[in-house]
């Protein structure tokens, strides 16, 4: 029903994944295959593209509001995610790190810690260090494909006074893992005795892999989610990055009037009426698309993870739980961050994301992004093949 095989020439359009010059100017390799930023080659669910139409060929695109989007957010996460969500908890953002930004500018001082876990979104890192504050790290344990939270280490570094928010990815990019029940509410156990906001990054939630479980924050019960702030968007799990709409849920209402003000501030509050009609329909009846798309991107996570455990056994390839992203160790290559970014872009010629962008810890290690068709992953992996056997 959907053709995700379908190749679609992106190299001439307004897309950023795939332009010749973005590629050069970050890769040095204007014509390298590109499998580096988050988001799909496939066309959307035919009822996002129908309701488009529709708004464009009405023809006047003035001030929109945003409701019909919002009800359709919330039915969906009470449907995939069993959580009750009140639609006036929802706020809009242009984009998850948007929601961000303008959380840490809104509940912390210039000096504050930050607290995350790295090997992380490395945009988490940048926008700590725009605003002047300070990264805490406790960084995720990595031990062949077990991925686990120094639990001590985190208590530590929230009992810090200086640390006043923890970031938390959930599902995790680029690890593509799932953390439990119970280490989530560990998590935030320990950051409630210590005062340390929590904000939750749950953009890959819908993103989960055949047999695995996801629990959002709004799972736990609300003596956790109405302490929490989550940011979810349609952007990854429809590939609608480009309509700028995420959901920011804040059930308390004195947070929520706080970060009301500052987009408010921002000016960030105007909705797209092309954004509102796709994210409708994409909540409506987006539904078995995604299914869909998400047992394509499996299968061709296992035939990356049986190519290279068959021609090249020495790369350890991490599990994949959520995500459309694979996290390989190359370590056993023996090369710097810097000797490696460039076999892959120009020797190789393949545009990965880099796993020292995300931290320290994931230095030797390549992500890649498998919401693509079939073919390309075929094409990375016999170009890695060919070059690495050498």
């Amino acid at each position: 029903m959907f053709n995700f095989d379908e190749i679609i020439d992106r190299r001439q359009s307004v897309g950023k994944k795939w332009n010749p010059e973005t590629l050069d100017d970050m890769f040095g390799n204007p014509n390298a295959l590109p499998m580096w930023i988050a988001d799909m080659d496939f066309k959307v669910a035919p009822a996002i593209s129908e309701a488009i139409k529709e708004v464009a060929e009405h023809g006047i695109y003035g001030y929109s509001n945003a409701g019909s989007a919002i009800d359709s957010y919330v039915n969906w996460v009470k449907r995939r995610h069993n959580w009750d969500i009140k639609p006036e908890w929802v706020l809009n953002t242009p984009g998850v790190v948007t929601a961000l930004d303008v959380a840490i500018a809104t509940y912390t001082e210039p000096g504050d810690g930050v607290l995350i876990n790295k090997p992380v979104y490395y945009p988490f890192s940048m926008i700590i260090e725009s605003h002047k504050r300070q990264i805490v790290d406790s960084s995720l344990v990595i031990d062949g494909k077990d991925i686990s939270i120094d639990f001590a280490d985190f208590e530590e570094k929230a009992k810090d006074p200086n640390t006043k928010m923890f970031i938390l990815c959930s599902p995790h990019n680029p690890l593509g893992h799932i953390y439990s029940a119970e280490e989530l509410k560990r998590l935030l156990d320990i950051c409630f005795a210590n005062d340390v906001l929590v904000v939750v990054d749950e953009i890959h939630g819908d993103l989960i892999m055949p047999g695995q479980t996801f629990t959002s924050i709004g799972e736990l019960g609300e003596d956790y989610a109405n302490r929490v702030i989550v940011a979810q968007a349609p952007s990854k799990t429809f590939n609608l990055a480009g309509m700028q709409w995420s959901a920011v849920v804040i059930p308390d209402a004195e947070l929520r009037a706080q970060f009301q003000q500052h987009i408010e501030l921002y000016d960030l509050a105007i909705q797209n009426p092309l954004a509102i009609a796709a994210v409708s329909a994409a909540y409506d009846d987006g539904a078995e698309w995604l299914d869909a798309a998400v047992e394509y991107i499996y299968a061709n996570f296992e035939y990356l993870q049986g190519q290279l455990n068959e021609h090249l056994p020495e790369a350890t390839v991490l599990d994949l739980n959520a995500t459309y992203l694979a996290f390989v160790d190359f370590n056993y290559l023996g090369l710097d961050n810097e000797a490696l970014d460039q076999l892959f872009a120009k020797e190789i010629g393949i545009a990965l994301d880099s796993g020292h962008w995300f931290g320290d810890t994931a230095s030797g290690y390549m992500r890649f992004n498998l919401a693509t068709p079939r073919a390309n992953v075929e094409k990375a992996v016999e170009l890695m093949i060919n070059a690495l056997q050498k």
